[in-house]
Formats: structure tokens, sequence, C-alpha cells
């Protein structure tokens, strides 16, 4: 087969067809996203960055847009921030403004760490009173979004990221609270849950209905997996309202990639009920509890994705990465495949040794994951 497209290699993918060798992603985003550095303006990246141009490396451009406070636009909610400046640290203060109710988190930054002190649901009953707030489904203006996708290419595809219900959730509370109230009170995060499920579908209906797409990032599904949540409960806090998006973006003829870090093993049943086309990160032992070959004999030809360690890219030598990916790539290439680190790119400086393991991840890649 003659050389393809990153775009080309991905749509085939995604559609079952033959493909010249296994996609390569290294989670670099093409246009700025908060959530990851900009590596084309970070000098420590070009190394890896022109091997990325040289070897044709994958892309998909991971985007999001503005939905709000829990999926409303409502412009009678009123957002305000506060900064305090304490010796060595900066505290930061949001409040959500809505007659007498008012919600607030805090942040507390130190050096390059931020952690959130105070979450917005400290009380179960929080939960009602985000519920109460004025409901305006978000229309965002997509102008950028194609101008991105014209800027992007050949080089891969677009991919939007806007979360689903858990995440939604999660984000509202502390770890803790969130664990024993899904043993205590779960019919109450429950409830939140089909209400903001109703909010989400109708956001991922009007990106579909204005061809945003094709590849959808769906986030959320593994704050409820093991260790944090019984497996028993991953179902009925998640699987039926990521199904249901799933579900949905196919119908429009685009396609969904799961994202899921750490124990995976126990709630692939799950996984496989929610049907996405794609799930990314499988995490071997141990980090995680789960094979490439294990979750493909679970899942059958689901594109798998994964999975080299972040940590692995910073910490071991050329020739082990080079042998990790080969072992990667004998057991991700049974079926369809996307070789690719389990995260980053977070930090603003790379040593030269994570710039030779990302090099050699490509090349290696490149090599032997010809089909």
């Amino acid at each position: 087969m003659k050389p393809l497209t990153s775009k080309e290699r991905l749509i085939r993918l995604f559609q079952g067809k033959d493909i010249d060798r296994v996609p390569i992603w290294l989670l670099f985003p093409f246009h700025p996203i908060g959530c990851y550095v900009d590596v084309y303006k970070i000098p420590c990246y070009r190394p890896v960055l022109d091997a990325v141009e040289k070897y044709g490396v994958d892309i998909l451009d991971r985007r999001n847009f503005n939905t709000g406070f829990c999926f409303s636009s409502s412009s009678e909610i009123e957002r305000m921030q506060e900064h305090i400046v304490e010796r060595d640290k900066v505290i930061i203060k949001d409040k959500i403004i809505y007659k007498d109710i008012v919600l607030e988190q805090e942040k507390t930054l130190m050096g390059n760490r931020s952690q959130i002190t105070k979450p917005v649901v400290r009380e179960i009953d929080d939960l009602e009173k985000v519920l109460s707030l004025p409901y305006e489904p978000p229309r965002p203006d997509f102008s950028k979004f194609f101008k991105e996708k014209e800027e992007l290419g050949d080089r891969g595809l677009m991919m939007v990221d806007i979360g689903d219900p858990l995440g939604v959730l999660y984000s509202l509370c502390s770890i803790e609270q969130f664990c024993i109230w899904s043993l205590q009170e779960r019919g109450k995060l429950i409830h939140f849950l089909d209400v903001v499920y109703e909010r989400v579908l109708d956001m991922y209906k009007y990106l579909l209905e204005n061809g945003i797409g094709p590849v959808y990032f769906i986030v959320g599904a593994e704050f409820a997996g093991p260790p944090m949540v019984s497996p028993s409960y991953f179902n009925e806090l998640c699987a039926r309202y990521v199904k249901g998006i799933v579900d949905l973006i196919r119908s429009y003829g685009m396609w969904s990639i799961v994202h899921y870090h750490g124990n995976l093993g126990k709630i692939l049943e799950g996984i496989k009920y929610i049907n996405p086309d794609g799930l990314h990160t499988i995490e071997a032992p141990p980090v995680g509890d789960c094979t490439i070959l294990e979750a493909r004999e679970a899942l059958g030809d689901m594109i798998l994705i994964g999975n080299i360690q972040y940590d692995d890219l910073s910490s071991l030598e050329e020739s082990e990465i080079s042998e990790l990916v080969k072992e990667i790539l004998r057991e991700g290439m049974t079926g369809r495949f996307i070789l690719s680190p389990t995260a980053g790119p977070y930090e603003s400086y790379i040593s030269p040794k994570m710039q030779r393991n990302y090099i050699a991840l490509i090349e290696t890649g490149s090599e032997f994951g010809r089909l």
C-alpha cells in the first residue's frame, strides 16, 4: 500500500479498512489547549516536532468549547473571581451567584502546583442548589474550530472534548466526598447525573448537527471505576450515560474514544456495553491491572490506544523504549490499534533523554508498526 496521509490513515482505521502502518499519537495538540503545554512554542520540544514532521506522526487535535457552568450558559448566573496573595501562595476564590444562592470554590497555587481546598459542592444537598440555577443551553460559535480544522489539513483529525455527566459531578466535589456519596447517597448522585445528562446530550446534538467532529474524546468514565468506586456501580453512574452519547455520535457517522486511566480489568464489560470506537488508555501492571491482550480478548476489534507510560519516557533508556514499543505493537497489532503515551505533554521543560525517548517511540513505531 502506498503511504497514507495521517488524515487518510486515521479515517481508514476508524472505518475498519486497511492502513499502511499503525497510527502514532503523541497526544500533542496541533493548536493550544489548556490541559497541555503548547509544544510548538517551547524550544526543548523542537527535536521531537522535527521527528513528528519527518515521520508523519498522526494528530488528533483535541479541542473544547465553553459549556458554561454545568452545561448552562445562562446570563442570569453571575461569576466572580478573587485572588489573594499570601507569601508563597495564591488563593483563588471562584464564586457562582444567582439571587440568594452563592457557590464557592477555593483553589491554592504554590509554585507550579495547584490544589482545590474547598470544592463547589461540600454537602450532598448542594447538588440541588446547582440544579436550581437557571438553565440555558450553551451555543458557542464554531468559526475558530473550522479555521483550525483547515489549518490542520491532512496532518490528522479534529477531536472534540466536552466530557460526560460524571465529569461534571466529579469536578464539583472532593474525591473523598464523591467516594462516600457513591455508597451512601447514590440516589441523589443519580438524580443529579440524570438532569445533567440531558444537558450534555443536548450539547452533543448541537455540535453534531453543525458538523463538528469527526472524533469525540469522552472523559469521565475513569471516575466511576476502582479503586475509588466499586465496579458494581460503574454502569449505574457512568456506562448508561456514555453509551447514550456514543450511540448519538455514531448515528451522525462520527467516532468516539472513551478515555480511562487506571484499573480497567473489572469494568471491561461496562466498556463493551458502551461500545465506543476506541479506548484510551489501557494501563498494564504495575500502574493498572489490564494488558492490551486482555482488553483485546474482552473488547474484540475496538480500537485500543496506548500504552507507553509517560514516566517511562522520562526515565528509561532509548533502547528500553524501543523494546517496549516493539512489545506493545506485538500486542496491539492483534487488532486495530494506535500507539500512544498514556499522558502528557504537561511539562514546560523536557530533558534531552526524554527528547530522545519520544524520538525512539516515533522511529520504532514507524518501522515495526507497518501493516
